[in-house]
């Protein structure tokens, strides 16, 4: 009996919840959250992240999860405004493994929309069965997609739910005690990072984690601990004032004290696309360059080669139309790329994209190639990314990057 109640007021939450019209949070805060893509020395990770701040020079200041850039290398951010897309590049500012939380500086590289606006963090106390809003992106909306990315990837995915409860504990494998909103917004791999909104747009905590044999447990860092966080790293923030539709603006308490892993419910980080190409961001990229449904009216770099033979160092750009039907590099006239190099064969080797993944086929040559020290068989293709090393005739090395 007990336990049929519970279920009959879990759905009449859910239904609570559905029953809210979250359009005007979207309008508020769609802008200001932005995809982040992490290159790994295998693949890439991605998650989600908020503007909290501008810098100088029309960089922005951006929050997301430490486990979203933990170990990784290269940084790209993208914000979608209507059919537009612009291009950041990250570096990391601040970092807290206990509070799971790293602040980034972001500088634009390919910008299409306007500079997407701060995001103010509320640190009033939240009421329990209060409306909340989560925004991020699902790595599962992508399959949607089919093959190819296109703009439809950088469109944000909305979930409503409510505040179930507010907690002292703290991260699994961590031992600092934070605050935590436990939350009913529904998450999914790829949520990482993304911000927990109350119904006014303010941000009240950072989606951090889901429990994985319990429905409906959502865990959010909360905006006291985000604000404790951008204090001890110096940086600055917008805070939010007054109350959100009828309820008090109080400074935050502190609740009793828990666990976050109290009745042994496992608690796992929301990552998404940890086994994405690098071609997943040029086709990124090139989707930014061209707006919604094909190719970039005017050619856009997709992929450059930094060629390096003897003493001497080159760099050629590369079309994402161009390696759909697949690039030559070799040292006879029908080679799209021109490697002179008496090494090099003529028709050496192909670059081809493949949906999302990038591959590298030995045309046969004389000479061999090379990937990552390993010999690669002529005509049996093999995929490829930013790690890897391609050296061709045993002397020019070539190293690949996605973009311009």
């Amino acid at each position: 009996m007990m336990r049929l109640l519970c279920a009959l007021v879990g759905l009449l939450w859910a239904a609570a919840a559905a029953a809210q019209d979250f359009s005007a949070v979207a309008r508020l805060t769609d802008a200001s959250v932005g995809r982040i893509f992490v290159d790994l020395p295998r693949g890439m990770r991605t998650g989600a992240g908020m503007v909290f701040g501008q810098g100088a020079g029309g960089r922005l200041l951006y929050l997301t999860n430490f486990h979203v850039v933990q170990n990784g290398g290269d940084i790209a951010v993208f914000f979608k405004n209507g059919d537009a897309i612009s291009i950041y590049s990250g570096t990391v500012l601040a970092v807290s493994q206990e509070k799971d939380l790293a602040a980034l500086s972001l500088d634009p590289e390919e910008i299409g929309t306007p500079s997407p606006p701060p995001l103010a963090i509320d640190t009033r106390r939240l009421a329990k069965g209060e409306a909340v809003v989560a925004i991020g992106y699902p790595a599962a909306a992508d399959a949607t997609m089919g093959r190819d990315m296109n703009i439809a990837a950088f469109e944000t995915t909305l979930t409503g739910g409510s505040v179930s409860r507010v907690l002292n504990g703290s991260w699994r494998g961590a031992s600092a005690e934070l605050e935590i909103v436990q939350h009913t917004a529904p998450l999914s791999p790829g949520n990482s990072g993304g911000p927990l909104l109350d119904r006014c747009g303010r941000v009240i905590g950072v989606n951090t984690m889901i429990a994985t044999d319990a429905a409906g447990i959502y865990l959010a860092a909360s905006a006291g601990t985000i604000a404790d966080f951008l204090a001890e790293a110096g940086l600055p923030m917008q805070t939010a004032g007054g109350s959100c539709g009828g309820e008090p603006a109080s400074p935050a308490a502190a609740p009793p004290a828990a666990t976050v892993t109290d009745g042994r419910v496992p608690i796992w980080m929301i990552l998404g696309g940890t086994g994405a190409a690098l071609a997943l961001v040029m086709a990124a990229m090139a989707v930014a360059a061209g707006g919604r449904g094909g190719e970039p009216a005017a050619p856009r770099v997709a992929l450059t080669l930094t060629i390096a033979t003897g003493g001497s160092r080159q760099r050629c750009g590369i079309g994402r139309a161009s390696l759909q039907r697949g690039v030559i590099l070799g040292r006879g006239g029908a080679a799209e790329v021109a490697i002179d190099s008496p090494r090099v064969s003529r028709e050496h080797l192909r670059l081809t994209l493949e949906g999302r993944r990038l591959m590298a086929t030995d045309l046969g040559s004389t000479n061999g190639t090379m990937v990552d020290g390993r010999p690669l068989p002529p005509n049996q293709p093999r995929q490829v990314g930013e790690a890897t090393v391609l050296v061709l005739g045993g002397e020019v090395e070539i190293r690949l990057r996605a973009g311009s």
